[in-house]
């Protein structure tokens, strides 16, 4: 009777045991559902901030664009402003008629001209570089956007430091025989001395030739920011409408 009792008993217990266990494991598997829901939502919720973050900075981008397109046309048109007038002056002083060239005074001016590409566009690609997120997960609009910052640009720079070397021989050759850049105060004996002067000669055939080379790279950079900028919507299109 006893051994019988014991057995129950047995029996029992391990029928308790088991119990607990598959108790045990059902919380468990509830635990680790509900943790895997919750990294789930939070992974949700962290892409659709990142997403918003991604549309607004996509925005932006093709907003500045927008803006560095319109500075690099009206770049552009200023060379070729400029650079006809600068042609007659230079063709003029070769044939010793600086004299009969007409509205002198302002085309001696716009030898002095220049002008720089001021890229609103620089702060916003600095962020891409740098920032905790990838802010465009289109990696052929990436590329194309750091290649045109980290090769155009950087090359149009160091064109421009160049640039601007002959700019202050021209400024310093203006203020030492001009008195500045008043050129109505320019008087017959300075026009004969202007002839006279391969200096101002030279100076002004560097600035011809390097208006020309601005205008045609000008060209290039307006070509890759168009192609830029329609990538930019593209994916805004895609994404965030």
């Amino acid at each position: 009777m006893f051994n019988l009792k014991m057995k129950l008993f047995d029996v029992t217990n391990k029928k308790g045991i088991l119990k607990y266990i598959i108790f045990g494991i059902c919380e468990i598997v509830l635990l680790i559902i509900g943790i895997l829901l919750a990294v789930q939502i939070d992974a949700r919720i962290t892409k659709g901030k990142d997403d918003k973050t991604r549309c607004q900075y996509l925005e932006e981008l093709l907003f500045v664009f927008e803006e560095d397109i319109f500075d690099v046309q009206g770049n552009i048109e200023a060379f070729e402003g400029w650079n006809p007038s600068i042609y007659e002056i230079g063709k003029a002083l070769s044939q010793n008629q600086l004299s009969t060239v007409d509205s002198l005074y302002d085309k001696l001016g716009l030898v002095g001209n220049y002008i720089h590409f001021g890229q609103g566009s620089k702060s916003k690609i600095e962020e891409l570089k740098y920032s905790q997120i990838n802010l465009i997960e289109d990696r052929k609009l990436k590329n194309k956007i750091l290649k045109y910052q980290n090769v155009l640009i950087s090359f149009l720079r160091d064109r421009e430091n160049r640039y601007d070397k002959v700019g202050e021989d021209l400024r310093d050759y203006y203020t030492n025989n001009f008195n500045g850049f008043n050129y109505e105060k320019v008087k017959p004996n300075d026009i004969n001395k202007l002839i006279k002067d391969d200096k101002y000669f030279s100076l002004i055939r560097q600035r011809y030739k390097w208006n020309e080379w601005f205008r045609n790279y000008y060209g290039i950079i307006l070509k890759e920011q168009i192609e830029i900028k329609e990538m930019i919507q593209a994916s805004i299109d895609e994404n965030c409408m």
